[in-house]
């Protein structure tokens, strides 16, 4: 950032009418999290994680300021903290082959009106932006997260595991000949299976750290921040034999089925993009796939 001063200096000095129709205007860089400071000409990087104005520990599970880094897009969201309500738009800016996001920051909470459909009904605000968040970002079956949560958090996570130099295990999970469920019992059935094998994911892994997404069709993937080879495996496995032993009941049928999982591991230095993170773990899955299902293969 230091070799991109002036233009830093010339982008808050163009934008500081803002500061007057908006309650906050800060800067911050996406990849780092980090917000930055500009005083008396010195641009510094802050020790200010940008989530913690809304006294979150993790990152931003709808975080728009990476959405306008990666899509180089404006980007809108409603936040609901401490009884207010803020809408939050997160503008990317090139300073040469820098990009930041301005993020400007606008109490609504005596602006926003909310009709009512009948009368004496009592509107939850936060309750509505809670909904609209998971519309987002939940798969609407299995109520973990959707495809669309995994192409935004898992390069969050990345990122994270590359300043704090940890390691990073990713798990891709299939569940076996899950078309004779549907073809045996009805795609109902094949419905209720992926929700509890979704379930049964999401009761093995660590709720403050690790997430659980519907990759697609009866494909899931697993995030595991810090987690090394070894502890990934151990993880894979527990679910895989918590779903082996499981006798799910519907409709009167006792349905049994079992799942293949594909571990990738990052090291510290690794480089690694979500694409090739993503296919090491396919390529392991597909392997205890061809070994006969039902097994564990991790790299």
């Amino acid at each position: 950032m230091e070799a991109n001063r002036e233009e830093f200096i010339e982008l808050i000095n163009n934008v500081k009418f803002i500061e007057k129709t908006y309650d906050v205007m800060r800067v911050v860089d996406p990849i780092k999290k980090k917000i930055l400071s500009y005083t008396e000409n010195v641009i510094t990087e802050t020790d200010f994680i940008c989530h913690h104005v809304w006294n979150k520990e993790k990152i931003c599970d709808n975080c728009i300021s990476l959405k306008a880094y990666k899509e180089n897009d404006v980007f809108i969201k409603i936040e609901y903290h401490k009884e207010m309500i803020y809408m939050v738009i997160a503008i990317p800016v090139a300073i040469g082959e820098t990009t930041v996001v301005i993020e400007l920051f606008k109490d609504v909470s005596k602006n926003m009106t909310v009709v009512k459909k009948d009368k004496g009904v009592e509107v939850d605000i936060h309750r509505i932006i809670d909904h609209v968040d998971k519309l987002l970002l939940k798969d609407h079956l299995t109520g973990i997260y959707n495809r669309r949560f995994i192409d935004e958090r898992l390069q969050v996570d990345i990122i994270n595991k590359s300043i704090r130099k940890e390691t990073l295990s990713v798990i891709m999970a299939d569940i076996d000949l899950f078309k004779s469920v549907n073809d045996n019992y009805g795609h109902l059935a094949g419905d209720f299976i992926l929700k509890e094998v979704a379930n049964l994911l999401v009761s093995c892994v660590r709720t403050d750290r690790d997430w659980v997404a519907r990759y697609g069709g009866e494909e899931f993937l697993i995030c595991l921040p810090t987690a090394n080879k070894d502890k990934a495996f151990e993880i894979a496995e527990r679910m895989r034999k918590k779903i082996q032993n499981e006798i799910f009941e519907f409709e009167g049928s006792n349905i049994k089925v079992t799942t293949s999982f594909g571990v990738h591991t990052l090291v510290q230095n690794d480089e690694s993009t979500i694409e090739s993170i993503i296919n090491f773990a396919d390529v392991n899955l597909y392997k205890a796939k061809k070994s006969g299902r039902n097994m564990t293969i991790s790299s």
